[in-house]
C-alpha cells in the first residue's frame, strides 16, 4: 500500500503532497477481532483495562489514557494488533516490507518517549520484527521521519523503536508494562492465552503472550518506555 508522499489530496484544480510527519510515538493500538466484546473480557482481566463500548467497537481505558480500541475487521483485514502511530498529516494504513502493517494518525503521541510514563496495562514498546533490515530502515524511517542507529528508531533524538531480524512472524509488535509477569502469565493461561519468557535486549524480563484467538503481544516488567 502506498504511504502519504504518493497519495494526492483533492483542492480544485491543484493538488499538494503532505509534509513528511514527525511521528513521535503511538496514539493506540487497535486490536481487530471477530468477538470484540470476548477480547475485551480476556484484557480486562489480563491487563486491567476498562473497556468503553462505543458505536464502532470498545475503546479500552487505563485511567485517564485509552491505550487500545477493538473492533471487528474489515472484509479486507486480518485479525490482529495493529499499532497507531501518531503525529502523521493524515489517518492511512501503511505496508512496508514482509507486509508489516501500522497505521498512522494525526494527533500526539498518547504513548512513547515523549509522553507520561507508562502505567502497568499500558504500552511500553513497539519493535519491529524483519527478514530485510535494510530495506524495513529505507522505508519505516523514510516515511515515518525516523532516523536509524544500531536497530534501533529514534524520533527528535529518543528511541522510538526496536528493530531485530527474524526468520519467522516479521512484522510490529508492541509490548506492554505489567507489574509481574507470573501473575499475568497465570490470569492468561487460566483464559487459554500462551506465553513464551524471553530476555529482551532492551526490555530485560519479558514474555510473548498470544491470546486466546491467536492475536500477540509483548510483556514487560517496566515503568519506562523501552
Amino acid at each position: 500500500m502506498r504511504g502519504w508522499q504518493d497519495e494526492l489530496i483533492p483542492g480544485g484544480e491543484e493538488t499538494t503532497v503532505p509534509a513528511r510527519p514527525a511521528v513521535r510515538g503511538l496514539r493506540r493500538v487497535d486490536l481487530l477481532s471477530r468477538d470484540p466484546m470476548a477480547a475485551a473480557l480476556f484484557y480486562r482481566v489480563v491487563l486491567d483495562w476498562s473497556p468503553v463500548p462505543v458505536q464502532t467497537g470498545l475503546d479500552c481505558w487505563v485511567g485517564n489514557r485509552r491505550c487500545a480500541f477493538i473492533r471487528k475487521p474489515r472484509a479486507d483485514e486480518v485479525p490482529g494488533f495493529r499499532l497507531v502511530f501518531a503525529g502523521a498529516p493524515m489517518d492511512c494504513s501503511l505496508t512496508g516490507p514482509d507486509n508489516a502493517l501500522a497505521q498512522v494518525t494525526k494527533g500526539r503521541a498518547q504513548h512513547g518517549p515523549q509522553a507520561p510514563e507508562p502505567r502497568p496495562g499500558e504500552p511500553c514498546w513497539a519493535e519491529l520484527a524483519t527478514t530485510e533490515p535494510a530495506r524495513a530502515d529505507a522505508f519505516w524511517a523514510d516515511t515515518l521521519g525516523w532516523t536509524v542507529e544500531d536497530g534501533t528508531y529514534f524520533s527528535g533524538g529518543r528511541a522510538i523503536a526496536g528493530r531485530s531480524e527474524t526468520t519467522r512472524q516479521p512484522g510490529w509488535l508492541c509490548y506492554f508494562a505489567v507489574t509481574d509477569l507470573d501473575e499475568v502469565a497465570g490470569y492468561a493461561a487460566e483464559r487459554g492465552g500462551e506465553v513464551e519468557r524471553l530476555d529482551h535486549p532492551a526490555l530485560g524480563k519479558a514474555m510473548l503472550l498470544t491470546d486466546d484467538s491467536g492475536a500477540r503481544i509483548g510483556l514487560a516488567e517496566t515503568s519506562t518506555w523501552g
